[in-house]
């Protein structure tokens, strides 16, 4: 048995410790994050710089600076995400699948077999824990992003062209619509964290019941 006792904080370190296959690295590289980094800081100046510079020669070269910029930080962050050619292909994809799939087992053995040195009954009051946590998420969730992740891609496509069909170029959006863009973003980057917190909050409760399943 562990002399330390379990906790989520101990099984949280856990499961970041574990191996990851090269294919399957959910942390974005340098070169994403500096795309990203570009997009977010020359859209958000462009914006601004649209409403309080006056309509000067060097304000426009300043703001196709910008969107040179913008489009930079989109050509690293989609070089750096997106798949190669030969990883296209749908026998390529399962294959590198069922790789992945031994790659994890054998960590994820490990991890069950790390769970089983404890006392059965702190897996047991921990799985309780996080089913009745994981239960209170899922019901507090709708407050914040109602049912947009059950909503589909369709409808959200349809809204999008309704948008913007009479949009013209350049965009000229007014100071209460700039506002009302950072607070969406705002929100859904809020939307993400409580998604993410879920999820890891789902993968406590699989690992400790099945724990539980598999000690006699």
């Amino acid at each position: 048995m562990e002399t330390t006792a379990l906790t989520f904080r101990l099984l949280d370190e856990r499961i970041e410790a574990l191996l990851e296959h090269p294919s399957e690295q959910s942390s974005l590289n340098r070169r994403a994050k500096w795309g990203i980094a570009l997009i977010a800081i020359a859209g958000t100046l462009s914006l601004a710089f649209g409403k309080l510079l006056p309509p000067r020669l060097w304000a426009a070269v300043l703001q196709s600076i910008l969107l040179i910029l913008e489009i930079a930080g989109m050509v690293l962050v989609t070089s750096a995400t997106l798949p190669g050619w030969k990883t296209l292909t749908f026998a390529q994809q399962r294959r590198e699948f069922a790789e992945v799939l031994d790659f994890d087992l054998p960590h994820h053995e490990s991890l069950f077999a790390w769970l089983h040195s404890f006392p059965r009954e702190r897996v047991e009051a921990m799985s309780e824990f996080a089913t009745y946590r994981l239960g209170r998420y899922r019901s507090k969730m709708p407050v914040l992003a109602g049912s947009i992740e059950k909503l589909g891609a369709l409808p959200l496509l349809a809204a999008i062209v309704i948008q913007f069909k009479d949009a013209s170029w350049p965009p000229q959006p007014s100071l209460w619509q700039i506002l009302l863009f950072a607070l969406l973003t705002f929100f859904y980057w809020l939307c993400l964290l409580a998604v993410s917190q879920r999820l890891r909050l789902e993968l406590y409760d699989m690992l400790l019941k099945r724990t539980l399943a598999q000690v006699p």
